[in-house]
C-alpha cells in the first residue's frame, strides 16, 4: 500500500479517510504501507505542509513501514529526490527508445487554441498529434539544438478497462484521453508518470484513492502496460461531500485534520467517524477502537455510495470516546483548553471537576466553560430558584449539612491521584444526609435541590457527590452560611423589579 500526498496544503480530512483506508487493509492483511511525498508541484509544495502532514498523521495513529522519515528500501520516497537522480528522466527515455513515446514541439499558445477549438465543436479536448509522426532523427536533432519540447506518451488505440474492487469494470476509450505529457519541456514530471514509475519501483500490490482518480488509472493503466509491469489492485473510494451534497470545503467549516485537533475532537474519535462513512464491519457496530477496525476492514465491504459529512454523528462519536479515557488521560487530553483555571484550584479539585463534567463533553474544548461553570456560584440574590431555600425543610437541610462539613477535607487536601477516594467519602455523606432527612421526614428531591442552589445557585450540573469532593471545604462552609443568611432573610424583588422581569 501507499498514501502519497502533496505537500501543498493541510492535510483533508478526505485525504485522511484515503490514509485511513489504506492503513487499515495493510494492517488488516498483514502488508506494509508506504508513505510518499508527492511534491512535484515546485511552486505549491512546501516542507512545512509535508511536516504538517506526518504529523497530523501520527496524531491520528496512523504509522507507515516505509518513508522519508523512517526510511526502507524502497527510497528515495520524495517525487523531488527521485527526479533530482534522473529517475523519471531514465524512464522517459526509455519509452522513447521503444517508440512509446515521442517529443512534441507544439507551443503553449498553439495547445490552448486547440484546446479551445475543440470545445467549441463540442468535443472533450484531447491533443491532435501533430508531433506523432515526426521522424526521430528529426526530434532528436532539434532537441539537441536546444529547441524545447516535452515527452508525450503514445496511447494506443483500444478500450481501457479499470477494474476497480469497489466500482467493479470501468470501461474508457482511449479517443477522449490523448496523448499525454510526461515530461515536460522543463524536466518537470507530470503525474500520471511519475506515479506508475514509482509504484514499479516501490512494489505496490494495492492502490486506494477516491473516485476522482479514475481517468487516471486508465491512464496509468496503459503506462504499467508499456512498462510490461503488472499494474496494482484499484479499490476507488466515494469522495467526502458536505450536507448540501456538494464536495466538502472550507464553505462547509472545519475540513483538516489540524482544524478539528484544535476544536478537541480525539483521533480515535475522527478515525472512527472517517472509517464509517463509506464502510461498515456489518454487525451494526459503530463506535470502534483503531485496533477493531484493522481486525474487520475489508475492502468489499466499503460502499461507493456517496459519503455526506455529518457532524452530528461525529460529536456523538467524540463524546463516547471521551467517556472511555482513563483520569489521566483526560487530564492531558484537556490541559490544551483549559488556559488559567488550572491557576485558580488545586491539581485535586480539577482532577474532580473533570472527572464530573466528563459525561457531559462532547468536544475537549467545552471542558474550560465546563469546569468554570462547576467552581462557579450564581447569587442567590440573581438565582431564579433561590427562594426555595427559604422553608423550613430547606434550612434544616442546610443545618444538617453545615453540623458534616468537618467530614469534607480542605481543598489543599483534595489528592488528584485520589479522586474515587474523595467521592465514595462525598458519597457516604450524601448517604448520611439521606438517612437524616427521611428521619425527619424531608423528600430526599428537597435535599439535592437545596444543596444545589446553596452551592452553584443552580438547579442542575455535575452530580452532587462531584460538588461535595471538589469544592473544599472552606468554599462549601462559607456557601452554606451565605445561603442560610439568605434563607433568614430571603431576597424579594420590588415591585418594579417584578415588573421589568
Amino acid at each position: 500500500m501507499r498514501f502519497a500526498p502533496s505537500p501543498t496544503g493541510t492535510l483533508h480530512v478526505g485525504s485522511a479517510r484515503t490514509a485511513l483506508y489504506n492503513y487499515l487493509f495493510a494492517r488488516h492483511s498483514g502488508g506494509d504501507l508506504v508513505l510518499r511525498i508527492e511534491d512535484t508541484d515546485v511552486a505549491r509544495s512546501t516542507s512545512e505542509f509535508e511536516e504538517s502532514i506526518m504529523a497530523d498523521l501520527r496524531w491520528l495513529g496512523l504509522d507507515w513501514n516505509e518513508g522519508p522519515d523512517v526510511g526502507g528500501g524502497h527510497g528515495p520516497y520524495r517525487q523531488s529526490e527521485r527526479s533530482a537522480q534522473g529517475i523519471y528522466r531514465d524512464a522517459a527515455e526509455r519509452l522513447l527508445a521503444e517508440g512509446k513515446a515521442y517529443h512534441c514541439f507544439c507551443t503553449q499558445e498553439r495547445l490552448e487554441q486547440l484546446k479551445q477549438e475543440t470545445l467549441a465543436r463540442g468535443e472533450m479536448p484531447a491533443y491532435d498529434r501533430r508531433c506523432e509522426s515526426l521522424p526521430v532523427d528529426e526530434a532528436a536533432a532539434r532537441v539537441a539544438g536546444g529547441e524545447p519540447a516535452t515527452i508525450r506518451f503514445r496511447i494506443p488505440t483500444q478500450e481501457i478497462i479499470v477494474n476497480d474492487i469497489i466500482h467493479g469494470p470501468t470501461r474508457f476509450s482511449s479517443d477522449v484521453l490523448g496523448d499525454f505529457i510526461i515530461l515536460r519541456s522543463d524536466g518537470g514530471v507530470s503525474y500520471n508518470f511519475a506515479v506508475v514509475v514509482d509504484d514499479i519501483a516501490m512494489e505496490i500490490t494495492h492502490v486506494i484513492r477516491g473516485e476522482d482518480h479514475l481517468t487516471n488509472t486508465a491512464r496509468q493503466l496503459l503506462v504499467f502496460e508499456a512498462f510490461g509491469h503488472e499494474p496494482p489492485v484499484y479499490a476507488h473510494h466515494s469522495l467526502v461531500m458536505g450536507p448540501d451534497g456538494g464536495k466538502l470545503s472550507k464553505r462547509h467549516g472545519a475540513t483538516s485534520v489540524g482544524d478539528f485537533r484544535s476544536m478537541g475532537y480525539l483521533p480515535a474519535a475522527i478515525t472512527n467517524y472517517l472509517a464509517l462513512l463509506s464502510w461498515s464491519p456489518g454487525d451494526g457496530e459503530e463506535k470502534m477502537s483503531k485496533a477493531q477496525m484493522e481486525q474487520q476492514f475489508e475492502l468489499l465491504r466499503v460502499s461507493k455510495s456517496p459519503a455526506i459529512f455529518d457532524i452530528q454523528k461525529l460529536n456523538w462519536l467524540n463524546g463516547l470516546h471521551i467517556r472511555d479515557l482513563s483520569p489521566d488521560e483526560l487530564r492531558l487530553a484537556v490541559k490544551p483548553f483549559l488556559g488559567e483555571i488550572e491557576l485558580a484550584i488545586t491539581p485535586g479539585q480539577l482532577a474532580v471537576a473533570e472527572a464530573a463534567v466528563q459525561t457531559g463533553l462532547v468536544t475537549l474544548a467545552d471542558s474550560a466553560a465546563m469546569i468554570h461553570d462547576f467552581f462557579d456560584l450564581v447569587p442567590l440574590e440573581k438565582a431564579t430558584d433561590a427562594g426555595e431555600i427559604a422553608d423550613g425543610q430547606a434550612r434544616a437541610v442546610l443545618e444538617m449539612t453545615l453540623a458534616r462539613t468537618g467530614q469534607i477535607p480542605l481543598a489543599v487536601d483534595i489528592a488528584a491521584e485520589r479522586v474515587q477516594e474523595e467521592l465514595d467519602c462525598a458519597r457516604a455523606l450524601v448517604k448520611e444526609l439521606k438517612s437524616g432527612c427521611k428521619a425527619d421526614e424531608i423528600p430526599p428531591k428537597r435535599l439535592f435541590r437545596t444543596l444545589r442552589i446553596a452551592l452553584t445557585g443552580k438547579t442542575s450540573g455535575p452530580e452532587l457527590p462531584f460538588l461535595l469532593a471538589g469544592l473544599g471545604r472552606e468554599t462549601i462552609v462559607e456557601r452554606l452560611e451565605s445561603a442560610g443568611r439568605f434563607a433568614a432573610t430571603p431576597f424579594k424583588l420590588n415591585e418594579e423589579d417584578s415588573r421589568s422581569t
